[in-house]
């Protein structure tokens, strides 16, 4: 009777643990914002590019209608960096992105792209999270996605890296805002523009208690492409450098910015994006959910205990 019982019980609770193990797809990714007590990521990626002669340009849209922003930490001499951006080009594929390369620059004396700027933003948004990965806090290759999935080198988390991205990509945002962003360029004179952002569109997603929530725009001048065939890792065609990152105070505002010189060509654009942070909500009970322990723990009950004679 015993052993009936226990085959019983056994296939009871074996069942949804098997069901879950077979249909639970999803990947632990590695938090690009490690805060203690928070929770944050990247939104935004509005652009407008500086090169089509037009005095004036702007430029709205909704949250649900906004690019996936990718940023990536790399360096022209990094050979690894290669193969990690044409993965990530592969599981990109058709979708609608912002990419952001950062490329080393305090303590390089190879690499001529980045600026105090541009890893000023990187350590401070990402550093931590990337010395906990890899024991520093500027490593390439690097990359983030939304500014919460950190992929850190070449070790794939499932069968390749395009698998990885592509996963993580098609996570989505995870940010808890609705409402509308804005940007607006208007060129001056001697490498001057007027950008002006707006942000006051945005609000929690929530509709009672919601938690505290910070909103933190940032105006960054990307370069499309660059020439530099003395990079040792034979690429010579880098995409998407990020000369400048400037965070931007309050909702919204105008401010005057020299234009950082472009490597080459003409070919530099303003992009829009917005860091999130929020409380973390509460995780419940420490306990674990019933599982194997609990059939171990009912297994164990129905052992015959031997009396001492």
């Amino acid at each position: 009777m015993r052993a009936t019982l226990a085959v019983l019980l056994s296939s009871l609770l074996l069942i949804p643990i098997m069901s879950s193990a077979a249909t639970d797809i999803d990947v632990e990714w590695e938090d690009a914002r490690v805060s203690q007590g928070a929770i944050g990521g990247t939104i935004g990626g509005l652009s407008i590019s500086l090169s089509d002669n037009s005095t004036e340009n702007s430029v709205s849209s909704d949250v649900s209608e906004l690019p996936t922003v990718i940023e990536v930490y790399t360096a022209t001499w990094c050979t690894n960096c290669v193969a990690t951006e044409g993965h990530m080009d592969e599981a990109i594929g058709d979708s609608d992105v912002e990419l952001i390369h950062y490329h080393r620059h305090w303590f390089e004396p190879t690499d001529p792209f980045g600026s105090n700027s541009t890893e000023e933003r990187w350590e401070s948004q990402y550093g931590h999270a990337v010395t906990l990965a890899g024991g520093s806090p500027r490593l390439a290759p690097t990359n983030v996605i939304d500014g919460e999935r950190l992929h850190f080198g070449t070790r794939a988390k499932t069968n390749s890296l395009v698998e990885d991205y592509s996963l993580s990509i098609s996570e989505g945002s995870t940010a808890p805002v609705i409402g509308q962003l804005s940007l607006m360029t208007s060129l001056g004179q001697q490498q001057e523009v007027e950008v002006s952002w707006d942000i006051s569109g945005l609000m929690h997603s929530c509709v009672d208690d919601c938690p505290s929530f910070q909103l933190s725009p940032w105006i960054l001048f990307v370069e499309d492409s660059t020439y530099f065939p003395d990079g040792s890792n034979g690429l010579e065609y880098y995409s998407h450098v990020l000369h400048e990152a400037i965070e931007m105070e309050g909702e919204e505002g105008t401010l005057t910015i020299t234009t950082p010189p472009a490597w080459d060509d003409d070919d530099i654009s303003v992009v829009l994006i917005v860091d999130w942070e929020q409380e973390s909500p509460d995780k419940g009970s420490p306990l674990p959910a019933p599982g194997i322990i609990t059939l171990l723990c009912f297994l164990a009950a129905l052992v015959p205990r031997q009396i001492d004679q």
